[in-house]
């Protein structure tokens, strides 16, 4: 259960969104124009747009809805157009429920349900995105090392299992993540651990494979010698059962769990953030949910939906009704009353449904042949994405050396891994309070920082500025100095 905050840091929170809305609505009409291909509806256009034949309209509860023809829905869901006033919420609640998860993931999450919504207005409301700054990394080499990747080509033929290290931010007893991966859906189940026995990981594991069932092949970075403690453990509790440990791989072939384990530690730190609690164990369900429905890059599906052959729902929340009516509802009446549906008998449901039963059982046979197609791995590392990440990162380098810093930009203090706490924020968000013979003095949210910081020690942040001088709380300067307790690391930045 998240603490409550304080007044004091709702009323804060509640301006800078305020802040970020006001600039968010102030860039977008910078852009707009009279023309008639403008995806932005202001509400003039919008009560014009809905008299027009080309359109269909929906009547929710008195207030119509402008959406695309019946025709031309091609996975059968309702898509809405979106108000100039409605853009910010929209895209702010799809950020969320990703876990600011970046822009490609955020326009796709936006477009399940809405139509009008470019890739424009989504990074533009991502620049201002505090939380996205703090989990920024800096610029790094482009050098890389390409390694064929493990293939697999079925659900359960092989399975991943690490231990993500919490004991820096331990929650009570617990210091410790199980995470198992299927390594051909990437779908993943996380659980708390208080030890790294080989007899608890393997009871986790136990409730997972009665779910999922047993993968053929079993394996872990942590070596053979722990893998096998854990099968001899599961072998103990479920007689019958059968798996063999993967062979011994280096740490690189394991590139797409080391992903997954920093994914999951940034998915729970920004969940401590915006939930105001150190019970991470309470937050891994969300964090799961959330990891397992983002699209993947290598699947261009998210794990959830080539598991399971559709995406995740989330009750009335994912079907196409404006949360201002489903917010009200409460029973199946009250439901059906809404959407203008007719009383359905239960006898006569019944009834349907096993006459529907054969069809289905025929579309979804159909529909598991075609997302049993294995997916090629191969394709991760090729020699265009390596080239093209290159050229990227020597572009950051340079602009990175080219940023002019003044008085009142936002800034990025890394923090050191050694001093940074398993879900902590890698970055400290500041804005620059004074210059002072090439060295800058910084304030945060929580006060002034201590003494001056070089030009290496920080980075500039993207985007809009969020965070204002006068935003800056004024108080004692050595009490910020020992809520910081870390001494940040010159950093070298190449040009």
């Amino acid at each position: 259960m998240a603490s409550a905050s304080s007044p004091s840091s709702s009323t804060d929170d509640g301006n800078d969104i305020n802040t970020c809305k006001l600039q968010f609505y102030k860039e977008i009409s910078s852009h707009a124009n009279n023309s008639s291909n403008n995806p932005l509806f202001s509400a003039e256009r919008y009560e014009q747009m809905i008299e027009l034949i080309a359109y269909a309209v929906i009547d929710f509860g008195g207030k119509l809805k402008l959406t695309k023809k019946n025709d031309e829905f091609s996975d059968g869901i309702i898509k809405y157009f979106v108000q100039l006033d409605e853009l910010f919420g929209i895209i702010k609640e799809a950020h969320i429920t990703i876990d600011h998860r970046g822009i490609v993931n955020t326009l796709k999450e936006v477009k399940k349900r809405f139509v009008n919504v470019t890739e424009k207005q989504v990074t533009l409301f991502i620049s201002g995105c505090e939380e996205c700054k703090r989990k920024r990394s800096m610029p790094k080499s482009a050098t890389k090392l390409v390694i064929k990747p493990v293939i697999s080509n079925d659900f359960n033929a092989r399975g991943q299992v690490d231990l993500v290290d919490m004991q820096l931010c331990p929650d009570g007893p617990y210091k410790l993540i199980v995470n198992y991966q299927d390594h051909f859906t990437k779908f993943c189940i996380l659980r708390p651990l208080k030890t790294k026995t080989a007899c608890e990981v393997a009871y986790q594991l136990l409730e997972i494979f009665t779910i999922l069932g047993v993968p053929v092949i079993l394996q872990s970075d942590s070596g053979r010698e722990f893998v096998a403690k854990i099968i001899q453990e599961l072998v103990d509790m479920w007689s019958g059962v059968k798996i063999v440990h993967g062979r011994a791989r280096y740490p690189q072939s394991q590139g797409s769990v080391e992903r997954c384990k920093q994914d999951i530690k940034q998915l729970i730190g920004t969940w401590i953030r915006e939930n105001q609690s150190k019970k991470w164990s309470h937050g891994l369900r969300f964090v799961q949910f959330q990891k397992n429905s983002c699209h993947h890059r290598v699947l261009q599906h998210s794990p959830y939906s080539v598991l399971f052959g559709h995406e995740p729902n989330v009750g009335l929340a994912s079907i196409s009704l404006p949360a201002s009516i489903y917010d009200n509802l409460i029973t199946e009446e009250e439901l059906e009353y809404e959407l203008q549906l007719p009383k359905t008998d239960q006898n006569t449901h019944d009834q349907d449904q096993n006459v529907e039963q054969t069809h289905e059982n025929e579309t979804n046979d159909a529909d598991q042949q075609i997302n049993d197609e294995p997916v090629n791995d191969d394709l991760i590392e090729t020699s265009t994405v390596l080239s093209k990440r290159a050229l990227r990162a020597s572009k950051n380098r340079q602009d990175a050396c080219e940023d002019d810093l003044n008085d009142g930009d936002n800034v990025l203090v890394p923090v050191p891994y050694v001093d940074r706490g398993s879900a902590d924020a890698r970055n400290v968000f500041d804005v620059i309070m004074n210059v002072k013979l090439e060295k800058y003095q910084l304030g945060t949210t929580n006060g002034t920082l201590f003494g001056y910081y070089s030009y290496n020690q920080l980075f500039k942040a993207s985007g809009s500025v969020t965070l204002r001088v006068e935003g800056v709380p004024m108080e004692d300067q050595n009490h910020y100095e020992r809520l910081l307790d870390f001494k940040v690391s010159p950093v070298v930045k190449e040009c």
